[in-house]
């Protein structure tokens, strides 16, 4: 038998007040600063249609959007050099292994479903 763990209200408040520091990108055309390296952050957890959940790996990067204040960037940490983490260890390959301190364009498509990340330097 599952034992449900009673949930911490006050720790999620405090979780969703610091959610306006995240930024979703929606469709569009961005420029973007990375104010900081990769760093991993925590799984995201999705649910299957079983009950289970699965842990995914997801990274994050503190970045300014179009001279914003910061804001913090999350998304998984993808398998392939197309995926968002891909483009960007690449484009930190490119600029002497670091991500800090450089700039580039963001152009995000949706299908209606997915959305695809393309990073331009």
């Amino acid at each position: 038998m599952e034992v449900k763990v009673k949930m911490d209200y006050q720790k999620e408040l405090e979780e969703l007040q610091k959610g306006s520091n995240y930024w979703k990108p929606e469709v569009g055309q961005f420029k973007v600063k990375a104010l900081s390296e990769l760093e991993e952050s925590k799984p995201f957890q999705q649910e299957r249609s079983d009950g289970s959940v699965e842990e995914k790996p997801q990274m994050k990067l503190n970045v300014s959007v179009d001279g914003s204040d910061e804001k913090i960037w999350t998304f998984g940490k993808g398998q392939t050099q197309a995926s968002t983490y891909g483009q960007l260890v690449e484009l930190a390959a490119q600029n002497n292994n670091t991500l800090k301190g450089v700039e580039f364009t963001l152009v995000v498509k949706s299908d209606g479903k997915k959305k695809n990340f393309t990073i331009v330097k």
